[in-house]
C-alpha cells in the first residue's frame, strides 16, 4: 500500500522553507533502507537482475543448436519466456512499451518453432504477418542473418565479409580492431573466425524459415544501409565488401590459418579472465566449435557455463529483481568454482520460465546501493557497508594491462570492471562510483589508500585528447568504423560522453581538484561544447537527456558553479519544464531516435529520481518542482518500501539496446531522498 501524502511532503500544506532532520529522514526511509539491506548477499555485494530484450533467450537456444548441447529443461524455459512478453499484436520490442522491431521478432518466431510452436499458432501468424510486412528477413540486421548464414537458411553472402587478417593491422595503422570499441572488438575477433570459416550446421529440426521471405531464392536482396551517394564512405565500403566476397572464393589464401590461429589466442586470452557480455562468449564459444573444438574444451564449456550462470529461472509474473547468489569472495571467481566441480551458486531458484541475462552487474550495483544507503543517513562505519566496501577493494584490477592500455601505454592497472570477472575491461564509470564510496566510507586510511590511487591515477590517464572520458577506452575517435557494413547498430565507438565526464568532474572536485586545474579546465570545455541547444545534455549510458543532464549537473555543482549561471539555469529550467502532472519524470528511448523529449506517458522512480539529484545539486530545492518529485517518490513506495517500474532506463546502443537495471528502481530513488532530506535541512 502506497503512503499518503500527508504523511511526507505535501505541496499544498508545507512552506518552501521547511527543514528535515535526521531523525526525519531516517523515519521516512527506515522500510526502504531495511528492505535494501536485507538484499546484500552473504560475501558482501549487491546484485540485481540486468533485462534486455528476448534476443539474448533466443539466441542462447541457436546457440545450443549449433554446439549440438541442447538441454531440454533450458529450452522450454526459454521459450515460456519468450511467449510471455509476445505482445498481442504478435511482436516483440527491445524495451517496454516500444514499437515492434524486427529482427527481434525474427529471432523469437524462429526459436519458438525450434521450441516446439507451430508456424500455424495463432500468435505466430501475427508475428509472420509483421515480419512480412516489414521486408521479412531480407531486411533483418547483421548479427541476425549471420545466426541465420551458420544454420544454412540464408548464403553467406547476406552477410559483410569479415576477413580473419584484420586481426594483423597494427595499432597504429587508421583501420584496426582497437578503434572498436570494447564490446564490438571482443565480438568482432571471434567472428572474424567464425565468419572465415563459414561452417554450416543442419538448421535445428530442418526449419528453414521460408514463410520469412518476402522473394523467391533467386531474388532475395541483402542489401546495406547506405546514404545512396555514389562518393560515401558507405558505399566505398559495400563496393570493398564486394571486392571481399569475391577474393574469399580464390582457393589459396596463405595466410588465413595463421590469422585464424592469431584471432584464436587473442579470443582465448580474453575470454579465459573475462565473462562479462552475451555476444563476446557466445562468439568465443562458435567460434572454438567452428575450429573443430570439442565441446568439453575450456574454450567452448567456459563461455558456455558462463552463459548459462546469467540465468535466471522463475515462476513469477516478472522477473526477480534479484537473482540467484553466487559466491564471490574475491579471491576465487564463480568461473574457477566451475573449473574444480563446485557449484558457484548458493542455492538455485525453480520454474518454468527462463530469462538469459545478457551480462550481470554486480560491481555496478554494489556502491550505489552503498552511496543510496549513505545519503539516506546509515553511519558510514555500518558493519555491512564496510563488508561492502572491502569486497570493492578486493575486486579492484592491478595486475591485467587490458585492451585499454593500447593507447594508454604509461599507465598502471587499478580500474574496477562492471562484473565478477572482467579482467580485460574495467571501465571508467563503475571506477568512478567505486572509488566514491571507498572513500566515504570508514575503512582505515592504510587499509584503501594504495587502492585509491591506483583508482585515481588510471581514471586521470583515461582523459580523452577533447577532455572528456568514455567507458573502457581512451581516444576512440575513428568513425570510419560505425559506416562498415557490420556496423548496421552504428555503436561501435567509445567516445567521450557529457554523462562519464560529469561523473568524473564531480569525483575529482571531492579530491580537491578545482576550476582551475587543467584536468578540469579541458573537462569543462568538452561538458560547454556538448551542452544542448534547449539546455540539457546527451546521456550515453541512461535514457537520455535526464540522465545525461543529472550527471553533469552534479559535476557544476561540486565544483562550485553559481546557479544562476545562464547555462545551468537553463539546464534548471529544462528540468523543470518537463516534470509530469504528477510530479515525476520519465523519458523514452525515442528521443535517440528524435532527438526531441518524448516521455514514457507514466513517470518512472529511476528516472525522476534522476531529475530530482540534479534540481538539488543544482540549488533549487526549495522550489516547486523539487518538493514534488521528493513527494511523488515517497508516496510511489510499494507495501514492501521499494519501488516497481518495468521500462528501460539503461542504454546499451542507442537505438537498438536498452537495458532494464532491475537496481535502479531501487537505489536511485533512495538516493534522491536521502539527498533532498540533507539538502532542505
Amino acid at each position: 500500500m502506497k503512503k499518503a501524502a500527508a504523511e511526507v511532503i505535501d505541496i499544498n500544506t508545507h512552506d518552501n522553507t521547511a527543514t528535515y532532520s535526521d531523525s526525519t529522514r531516517s523515519s521516512e526511509l527506515q522500510k526502504t533502507i531495511s528492505l535494501f539491506m536485507s538484499h546484500q548477499r552473504s560475501d558482501g555485494y549487491w546484485w540485481y537482475a540486468l533485462e534486455a530484450n528476448e534476443t539474448i533467450g533466443a539466441e542462447f537456444i541457436f546457440l545450443m543448436y549449433y554446439l549440438g548441447m541442447v538441454d531440454e529443461e533450458i529450452l522450454e524455459g526459454i521459450k515460456n519466456r519468450i511467449l510471455d512478453v509476445q505482445r498481442s499484436n504478435g511482436t516483440w520490442a527491445i524495451y517496454h512499451d516500444g514499437p515492434p522491431e524486427l529482427s527481434t521478432t525474427i529471432e523469437c518466431y524462429w526459436a519458438l518453432q525450434i521450441a516446439g510452436i507451430s508456424p500455424d499458432a495463432e500468435n505466430m501468424v501475427k508475428a509472420r504477418q509483421y515480419i512480412l510486412e516489414h521486408g521479412g528477413i531480407e531486411k533483418a540486421r547483421v548479427f541476425t542473418k549471420i545466426h541465420l548464414a551458420m544454420f544454412g537458411i540464408v548464403p553467406w553472402s547476406a552477410c559483410p565479409e569479415m576477413p580473419s587478417c584484420f586481426i594483423n593491422f597494427p595499432s597504429w595503422f587508421k583501420f584496426n580492431i582497437y578503434e572498436f570499441s570494447s564490446w564490438a572488438r571482443a565480438s568482432i575477433v571471434p567472428l572474424l573466425i567464425f565468419m572465415s570459416l563459414k561452417n554450416t550446421t543442419k538448421a535445428p529440426k530442418n526449419i528453414m524459415l521460408e514463410e520469412l521471405f518476402c522473394h523467391p531464392p533467386d531474388h532475395r536482396f541483402y542489401s546495406y544501409p547506405s546514404d545512396h551517394d555514389l562518393i560515401s564512405w558507405e558505399s566505398f565500403f559495400i563496393y570493398s565488401d564486394k571486392a571481399l566476397k569475391i577474393l574469399d572464393k580464390i582457393p589459396l589464401k596463405p595466410l588465413r590459418k595463421l590469422s585464424i590461429n592469431k584471432c584464436a589466442k587473442w579470443t582465448w586470452d580474453h575470454v579465459a579472465k573475462t565473462e562479462d557480455i552475451y555476444p563476446a562468449l557466445a562468439y568465443c564459444a562458435f567460434a572454438f566449435k567452428a575450429m573443430g573444438y570439442s565441446n568439453d574444451t575450456p574454450q567452448i564449456k567456459k563461455p558456455f557455463e558462463a552463459l548459462k550462470m546469467f540465468q535466471q529461472r522463475y515462476a513469477t509474473m516478472d522477473i526477480p529483481a534479484l537473482p540467484d547468489e553466487v559466491k564471490d569472495d574475491t579471491k576465487t571467481v564463480p568461473s574457477k568454482l566451475r573449473e574444480v566441480g563446485v557449484d558457484p551458486f548458493v542455492k538455485r531458484s525453480e520454474g518454468h520460465k527462463i530469462h538469459q541475462q545478457c551480462c550481470i552487474s554486480p560491481l555496478w550495483d554494489t556502491p550505489w546501493m552503498i552511496m543510496a544507503l549513505l545519503e539516506a543517513g546509515v553511519p558510514n562505519d555500518d558493519p555491512a557497508l564496510l563488508r561492502a566496501g572491502r569486497w570493492l577493494i578486493g575486486k579492484q584490477i592491478r595486475e591485467t594491462r587490458g585492451d585499454w592500455s593500447i593507447k594508454n601505454r604509461k599507465a598502471k592497472p587499478g580500474g574496477w570492471a562492471f562484473e565478477f570477472e572482467n579482467d580485460y575491461f574495467p571501465d571508467v564509470d563503475d571506477t568512478i562510483e567505486i572509488l566514491s564510496v571507498i572513500d566515504r566510507l570508514a575503512i582505515p586510511e592504510d587499509e584503501k589508500k594504495e587502492s585509491m590511487q591506483l583508482g585515481i591515477d588510471w581514471l586521470l590517464s583515461m582523459q580523452n585528447d577533447d577532455g572528456g572520458w568514455g567507458a573502457f577506452d581512451k581516444n576512440q575517435k575513428q568513425k570510419l568504423v560505425n559506416r562498415i557494413p557490420f556496423s548496421d547498430h552504428k555503436a561501435c565507438l567509445d567516445p567521450s560522453t557529457p554523462d562519464i565526464t560529469g561523473r568524473m568532474i564531480e569525483y575529482l572536485s571531492t579530491q580537491g581538484y578545482d576550476r582551475n586545474h587543467p584536468v578540469i579546465k579541458r573537462a569543462l570545455q568538452f561538458i560547454w561544447q556538448t551542452q544542448e541547444k534547449f539546455g540539457g545534455w546527451f546521456g550515453r549510458w541512461g535514457v537520455n537527456y535526464l540522465y545525461g543532464t543529472w550527471n553533469v549537473i552534479m559535476g557544476l555543482g561540486a565544483l562550485g558553479f553559481d546557479p544562476s549561471d545562464d547555462r545551468i539555469s537553463r539546464a534548471l529550467n529544462w528540468l523543470e519544464s518537463v516534470q509530469r502532472s504528477d510530479g515525476g519524470w520519465s523519458e523514452s528511448p525515442v528521443t535517440y531516435d528524435t532527438a526531441k523529449f518524448s516521455t514514457y506517458g507514466v513517470s518512472i522512480p529511476s528516472q525522476t529520481a534522476w531529475a530530482l539529484m540534479g534540481l538539488v545539486a543544482g540549488g533549487r530545492i526549495k522550489g516547486k518542482a523539487a518538493r514534488r518529485g521528493a513527494e511523488y517518490l515517497l508516496n510511489a513506495r510499494n507495501e514492501s518500501g521499494g519501488w516497481d517500474e518495468m521500462h528501460h532506463t539503461g542504454t546499451g546502443f542507442q537505438g537498438h539496446f536498452y537495458i532494464r537495471y532491475h537496481g535502479y528502481r531501487h537505489y536511485f530513488p533512495l538516493l534522491a531522498l536521502g539527498r533532498y532530506f540533507q539538502a532542505i535541512k
